[in-house]
């Protein structure tokens, strides 16, 4: 997939293209997962409730350091 985010994504989807990229849920609390990079070590924490909207994801995208063509290549 090329281009800019959608609109909305699933989460489930938008997790899975995560692990991809080296994140992966290490712990849940509620509807918050907490995601920690393979290689860094570093954490994120997602609020998860079915979809994610493109504001949302960008943010993610921001924190984890991806830029959303790489995110959009497992995506």
């Amino acid at each position: 997939m090329t281009g800019k985010l959608p609109g909305e994504m699933d989460g489930l989807r938008f997790l899975r293209a995560m692990a991809r990229l080296g994140w992966h849920v290490v712990r849940q609390h509620g509807s918050h997962r907490v995601l920690q990079h393979q290689g860094t070590g570093a954490t994120l924490t997602v609020a998860f409730h079915g979809t994610i909207k493109r504001s949302f994801a960008k943010k993610i995208l921001g924190q984890a350091g991806l830029s959303e063509e790489e995110f959009l290549e497992e995506f």
